[in-house]
């Protein structure tokens, strides 16, 4: 039996709609847990005089309209690193709690978030404000002389019956304190930029509200190109880093890829590179935005002492590294916070990244609320490691801009305005020579890595040397359009830390880019004639480019002279460029006139050909033509004259 559509179709429509009614309440209690994220929290507790102090927190409640209730707890202020990454990763601490606020009622909801507030008494008692839900709820922590430090709170929230924990920090303090960390923060614009374009923009816009918040921005000019040549969104890129960059407070540091061979190329006679993979970001970026970059350079990935001491000889003398590429981590230690030399790269100064607070900051898992709150606390943590330094600490910490959200780059922002332990600072003067081997750091460092440079081949080192001079040949001749641009950072990018064979796979993939802008150049091989001594020679220049091109005609024969010489400047802006090149003292009647085109100083041929010329005015053939023209014409002239006056004396 054969059903038809129809019918099989309601059959199916009937199971269908059976699945649905079973998985259905499952799916739906599923989307409907009740639970809390922590929006924003205070992260710092200053005390008054009479030791009080107080904090705000709001919670996203979900479901919305579901009754609630809260608790807060805090414990023993940290004391170890250990600690401190415990609470972070949400595991807590074992200790027991120093105070509680008791169970709270969450009744001011808005569309789902409630904010309240939580007032800290260290000494006496203080009586409660009065809100919406109620006497605000208090902590009573008895924490003797001082109670400064970095405290891990408890969040207990239950919604719709459900209780659900959250663990954050609270720093306590005094409001002011003698000497707080400098904290230099770079947003870096990299590839994971490009891969969220919408969240790194809405970043960098963000960064422009806050003027008086010192940030540095870093760039790499693999991303810049990228920016330069998306049609698309470069406007608005354009728009943010100019933003981003507004502030005379904001500044931006070159950041070259990690995979270049800075020594491989001091190594084998590329000094000019060196300099040239940091200049290509700052040039860009001063096309993009108006602003030239500051000294200290970022570098990623794995330095040896040998690729530094390559910046040190090329004039860069300040860089950031990874802390992982030192022997000894920084932040593993109690000696962080000073610049320092590196052993085997001459006189080069450094700053380490602090890698634990700098992956917090990218931390996506948490909240943005919640990870600025755990962030500032990790910041104020470093502060009262040495509370009382003889001199000033720093900290470097670095983000992607396309990692970081608006919510949490404002809480960050905003809270290290007001953060008593720590100050945003600019860069470049961490680097300030005075403070090397300050508060017991040691003044030099050594690297993991110790090779210098990996392996090159002669046909490495000479195919580059030809294809950089190739490469600023024709840059200088062109006028308009990114080519430029695009083929010195395929040259830049061909320069890495690998072995010969893959090393020349990417020169020869630039040499064929560059072929390609070349083939798109040719000259009219068409042969002319010249009717005569001291005619003009017409030349055409064929360009199929969409972009403005200076070059120069050269026209080579023995046969021909050329008064105002055999060189001749062009500019290329169409299809066709035509020029007329005045002769004289041609030789012969026919001869093969070589003309090329090439870069404005002649160190490339971008077409050439050869072309037959034949001079009819001064030929020895031409000049027996003509006479036997002229008899043959007369001829016929005296024989018809001749019969018409024969016949006439007939008729008489």
């Amino acid at each position: 039996m054969v059903h038809r559509f129809p019918t099989w179709w309601r059959a199916l429509s009937v199971v269908l709609l059976s699945l649905a009614t079973v998985t259905w309440p499952s799916a739906a209690r599923a989307s409907t847990t009740p639970g809390f994220t922590v929006v924003h929290q205070g992260p710092f507790a200053l005390l008054s005089s009479r030791g009080v102090a107080s904090f705000s927190t709001t919670l996203h409640l979900f479901p919305a309209n579901d009754t609630a209730n809260a608790r807060v707890s805090i414990y023993p202020a940290l004391v170890t690193e250990s600690g401190l990454d415990l609470v972070v990763s949400g595991a807590g601490t074992t200790q027991r709690a120093l105070a509680s606020t008791g169970t709270f009622a969450l009744k001011c909801a808005r569309h789902g978030d409630v904010r309240f507030g939580v007032t800290v008494v260290t000494r006496g008692r203080h009586p409660p404000q009065r809100t919406c839900d109620g006497p605000a709820p208090q902590l009573r922590v008895r924490c003797g002389a001082t109670c400064a430090g970095v405290y891990p709170l408890r969040y207990s929230v239950t919604v719709g019956g459900v209780t659900k924990p959250e663990w954050s920090l609270l720093s306590i303090g005094p409001s002011g304190v003698a000497r707080p960390v400098d904290v230099a923060l770079i947003e870096t614009l990299d590839h994971n930029s490009l891969q969220h374009p919408l969240r790194a923009i809405a970043t960098l816009q963000q960064l422009g509200h806050f003027a008086g918040s010192p940030v540095t921005l870093s760039a790499d000019y693999e991303s810049l190109v990228a920016i330069e040549l998306d049609q698309g969104a470069t406007a608005q890129w354009r728009s943010a880093l100019e933003a981003s960059l507004e502030s005379p407070l904001h500044r931006a540091v070159d950041a070259p890829p990690s995979s270049i061979d800075f020594a491989g190329l001091a190594a084998h006679g590329l000094t000019t590179q060196v300099p040239q993979q940091f200049t290509l970001s700052g040039n860009l970026l001063e096309k993009l935005t108006g602003r030239y970059v500051d000294e200290p350079v970022l570098l990623s990935g794995a330095q040896s002492p040998g690729g530094l001491l390559a910046l040190d000889r090329a004039g860069i003398s300040d860089v950031v590294l990874p802390e992982n590429d030192l022997t000894e981590a920084p932040s593993n230690t109690l000696t962080w916070g000073a610049p320092f030399h590196v052993a085997g790269a001459g006189g080069v100064s450094a700053l380490s990244v602090n890698e634990p607070v700098s992956l917090l900051m990218d931390e996506t898992s948490i909240s943005p609320g919640r990870r600025a709150a755990l962030l500032l606390a990790s910041l104020a943590f470093l502060h009262f490691e040495e509370p009382n330094a003889p001199a000033s600490r720093s900290v470097v910490i670095q983000s992607s801009v396309g990692a970081t959200s608006t919510r949490f780059m404002s809480d960050l922002l905003s809270g290290l305005r007001h953060d008593p332990f720590d100050r945003l600072s600019p860069l470049t003067p961490l680097f300030n020579s005075s403070l090397v081997g300050t508060n017991n750091a040691p003044r030099v460092r050594a690297l993991n890595v110790v090779t210098s440079h990996s392996t090159w081949s002669v046909h490495n080192v000479d195919s580059l040397l030809h294809l950089i001079g190739e490469v600023n040949s024709y840059a200088q001749g062109v006028k308009s359009g990114a080519v430029p641009v695009e083929l010195r950072v395929a040259v830049a990018r061909s320069e890495i830390l690998a072995n010969p064979a893959q090393r020349q796979a990417l020169i020869d993939s630039t040499q064929n880019q560059l072929d390609a802008q070349l083939a798109q150049f040719s000259i009219d091989a068409g042969a002319i004639t010249l009717a005569g001594a001291g005619t003009s020679l017409p030349i055409t220049v064929i360009s199929h480019a969409n972009y403005t091109v200076d070059a120069v005609v050269h026209l080579v024969t023995d046969g021909l002279t050329f008064p105002k010489g055999g060189d001749i400047g062009i500019i290329m802006n169409s299809p066709t460029q035509s020029i007329r090149v005045p002769t004289s003292n041609p030789l012969g009647s026919s001869l093969t006139l070589q003309v090329l085109l090439t870069t404005p100083n002649d160190q490339v041929v971008l077409a050439r050909t050869a072309i037959q010329v034949r001079i009819a005015g001064t030929s020895v053939v031409g000049y027996l033509l003509t006479f036997g023209s002229l008899f043959v014409l007369a001829l016929w002239w005296w024989r018809t004259n001749r019969r018409r006056t024969h016949k006439g004396r007939h008729a008489r």
